[in-house]
């Protein structure tokens, strides 16, 4: 009896022992190096983006992460410079149209090799990190434009294009942004058809046509203001001395640390007749890789990535900011106690994305056509028929020289 008794003991010992030195393995293989990070975040951003890279160093206290904040308009041409001479950041969050000349310069690590799983990700947002079938980053955060009011003066926002006009005309003033992008919202509420999100039929010349001669037409009530002032109307209107102002979702926060969350409310943008909605742009903020990085450095970025994206990350993300629309489709909030990210996310649904792809081979070549023509009809010096026209010309000349260019490349090869 007591041999039976001392071997079971020893067996118990054993086992014990053994899952010790398994949990101290377990321990030992966590994740553990050093990470460089680049953002663009300020403010309420920034703040959470720390608190969420702080839970990550808990969760993993022998990996060090050093965080680093550049303006968005330098970001990505600083880590093209550092990537060159094998410097820069192991990971870095910009603007996904901002990876063009980085692409260009060949300072991406593509991702295909690791065989990811984008299932939790938005297919809109993965069409914005991929290029010519390769992955080149991961989504983080989502950004578009949301109609801004001040509940002082407006008790019922307005939901329409005509509504927008009884606003105007009962003196309430509206701001707008004056240019072709922040403006191309109001596109799809003149098509003839509805937006397929197809990028070949992005730009409809007659839709654009009759907005723009929606817009002249509301101009010439002065409490309608139509300037390319950003920074100037979102202080205005931070300031509570505008009725409503087509904000982008990032300046939520701003606004409401000047305005007050109490006087600050948020809509979808105003759509037409026949339920037609408004299909503002959706632009990703990506997180991409450094290719100089090392192979134990970029695993362990990519390890990083995973998790700032996951299910409660992002929520964290979404309801601290009320202004970054998560990426991961996991995410639930309660309309109830998130009524601002409510909102963000309903607007979402209807914006159109732009593949990253579409915005490498035209180059910006619609954004500066359209702004040409866009400015030269609302000076007066065009008809909105006319600017259509011609830069519906000026985008199949520049749609068929890249064709051209495509087919001389395959030739090569």
């Amino acid at each position: 009896m007591y041999r039976l008794f001392s071997s079971i003991l020893l067996l118990a010992i054993t086992l014990f022992l053994s899952g010790c030195r398994n949990i101290s393995s377990e321990a030992n293989e966590r994740p553990q190096g050093r990470l460089l990070i680049w953002h663009p975040f300020e403010g309420q951003e920034a703040v959470t983006l720390n608190s969420i890279l702080d839970n990550y160093r808990e969760l993993y206290p022998k990996v060090k992460i050093v965080s680093e904040f550049f303006p968005e308009k330098e970001i990505s041409e600083q880590f093209r410079q550092q990537s060159q001479s094998g410097l820069g950041p192991d990971l870095m969050i910009s603007s996904f149209e901002n990876l063009v000349s980085l692409l260009r310069a060949g300072a991406l690590k593509t991702l295909d090799d690791y065989n990811l799983d984008l299932s939790n990700y938005l297919p809109r947002s993965i069409s914005q990190v991929t290029f010519n079938d390769n992955l080149y980053g991961l989504p983080f955060s989502l950004k578009t434009q949301v109609l801004c009011y001040n509940r002082t003066q407006v008790e019922r926002p307005l939901k329409t294009l005509p509504q927008m006009i009884t606003e105007v005309e009962a003196e309430r003033q509206i701001a707008l942004n004056s240019n072709f992008l922040d403006t191309f919202w109001g596109v799809a509420i003149f098509r003839s058809k509805p937006i397929n999100n197809q990028e070949d039929k992005v730009f409809d010349p007659q839709a654009w046509a009759r907005w723009l001669e929606w817009l002249r037409y509301a101009q010439k009530n002065p409490n309608f203001i139509l300037v390319d002032e950003r920074s100037t109307l979102e202080q205005v209107f931070a300031e509570g001395k505008l009725a409503y102002y087509v904000c982008e979702t990032e300046e939520i926060s701003y606004i409401q640390a000047i305005l007050g969350t109490d006087k600050l409310g948020v809509t979808t943008l105003p759509g037409g007749a026949g339920h037609r909605v408004a299909a503002p742009l959706l632009f990703t903020k990506a997180i991409v890789f450094n290719r100089e990085s090392s192979k134990s450095a970029s695993k362990l970025a990519l390890q990083l990535a995973s998790f700032l994206t996951n299910k409660e990350q992002q929520r964290k993300l979404a309801l601290e900011t009320e202004s970054l629309i998560p990426v991961n489709i996991k995410v639930r909030l309660d309309r109830r106690l998130s009524p601002i990210q409510a909102i963000l996310y309903a607007q979402s649904k209807t914006a159109l994305a732009v593949s990253l792809t579409y915005v490498y081979e035209f180059n910006n070549a619609d954004r500066i056509y359209g702004e040409s023509y866009y400015n030269l009809v609302m000076a007066g010096e065009m008809t909105p028929q006319e600017a259509a026209l011609e830069f519906e010309q000026k985008i199949d000349e520049v749609r068929q020289k890249v064709r051209q260019e495509e087919v001389s490349k395959s030739g090569e090869e």
